[in-house]
C-alpha cells in the first residue's frame, strides 16, 4: 500500500466521533457544538454520504481549550482571533491578555462586593432599630462619610438638590467611597426649629481620611421610616420626642440614609430610609 493512500486513510478515519458521541465525551450538548461550528472555531467534517458531522479525538482538546477561555469570560471573537490568526498570534500574548482582563474582572467584583457588604451592615442596622419608633443604642464602631455642601435653595426635597447630587456622585469616583447607598443630612439646629432642609449629601467611606467626617462610637438616636409612614416629618417630630424625653441632646446632625426612594406604576411613592444621629446627655 502506497505511502499517500495510508495517510489518506488515516485523514479519513480521523474525524470517526459523530456530534452526539463527541458532546457526551466532553459533557457538553450538541447546541454548544453547534455555535462553536457556526463561529468558525470547533468545525466538524461533513460526511458528503450521509451528511453527518464528525469530530476527530485531537479536537477534543480544541474543545477544553475553547471551554476554559469561555469560563474566564473570554470572548469567542477572541478565541477565533487566536486559534485562526497564525504564527502572528502567539499563544503566551494571548493567555497574558486574558490574565490581566481576569484581573480587571476581580476588581470589579472586589467593588460590587464591597458594595453589597456596606448596604448589608446598613440593613442589619435597619432590622435593629425597625421597631415602629425611634430608639436610642449603642454604636460600637466609627463611621466615615463624605459630605458634599448643598449649595441649593431650597432644598427639602431630592429634586430641588439635583445639582448637589449630582456634584457629590463625581466626588464618589474613588476607590474607598460608595454611592449607593446615598442620603442627604439636616443640620442639627435646623432640626430641632423644625426646619428640614438638607445641609449635606453623602455616602459612606471604609476608611479613615482627613477629608472624611468621622461619626464616632456612642450614643445614637435612630428611626427607621417606610413609605406605609406616611410623612417623614412626623418621624422627624417621633425623634425629637424621644430626645425630649431621654433627656439628650443632637451631638451631630441629623442623616437620613435612603434605601430605596420610587414612585410605583400606580404613581404612588415607596421608599425606606434609614435616620440616624450621634446623641448625648444634657
Amino acid at each position: 500500500m502506497s505511502r499517500k493512500r495510508v495517510k489518506d486513510m488515516q485523514k479519513k478515519d480521523e474525524y470517526c466521533i459523530t456530534a452526539g458521541e463527541f458532546a457526551k465525551m466532553c459533557q457538553t450538548t450538541r447546541d454548544t457544538l453547534r455555535y462553536y461550528e457556526r463561529q468558525g472555531i470547533l468545525v466538524p467534517k461533513k460526511n458528503p454520504v450521509n451528511g453527518y458531522h464528525y469530530y476527530s479525538y485531537a479536537q477534543i482538546s480544541s474543545y477544553y481549550f475553547i471551554r476554559t477561555f469561555r469560563e474566564l469570560d473570554c470572548s469567542v471573537g477572541d478565541i477565533k482571533e487566536y486559534l485562526l490568526g497564525g504564527e502572528e498570534v502567539r499563544f503566551d500574548a494571548f493567555v497574558d491578555q486574558q490574565y490581566d482582563r481576569l484581573l480587571m474582572m476581580r476588581r470589579e467584583l472586589d467593588r460590587k462586593i464591597h458594595t453589597i457588604a456596606g448596604t448589608r451592615k446598613i440593613l442589619d442596622q435597619i432590622r435593629i432599630a425597625d421597631a415602629g419608633k425611634p430608639v436610642i443604642r449603642k454604636v460600637e464602631h466609627s463611621l466615615y462619610l463624605m459630605l458634599t455642601e448643598v449649595r441649593s435653595s431650597p432644598a427639602t426635597s431630592s429634586g430641588e438638590i439635583a445639582e448637589d447630587i449630582r456634584r457629590h456622585l463625581k466626588c464618589c469616583e474613588i476607590p474607598d467611597v460608595q454611592a449607593f447607598p446615598m442620603g442627604s443630612a439636616i443640620g442639627k439646629e435646623a432640626f430641632m426649629k423644625g426646619i428640614y432642609s438638607y445641609k449635606n449629601v453623602f455616602s459612606f467611606a471604609d476608611k479613615k481620611q482627613k477629608v472624611y467626617t468621622e461619626m464616632k462610637p456612642g450614643e445614637y438616636l435612630v428611626a427607621v421610616s417606610r413609605e406605609s409612614d406616611g410623612d417623614i416629618s412626623r418621624t422627624y417630630r417621633k425623634m425629637m420626642e424621644l430626645l425630649q424625653k431621654e433627656k439628650k441632646k443632637w451631638s451631630s446632625d441629623i442623616y437620613i440614609l435612603s434605601i430605596v426612594n420610587v414612585i410605583d406604576p400606580n404613581e404612588e411613592r415607596k421608599y425606606l430610609k434609614y435616620i440616624f444621629a450621634a446623641v448625648s446627655d444634657l
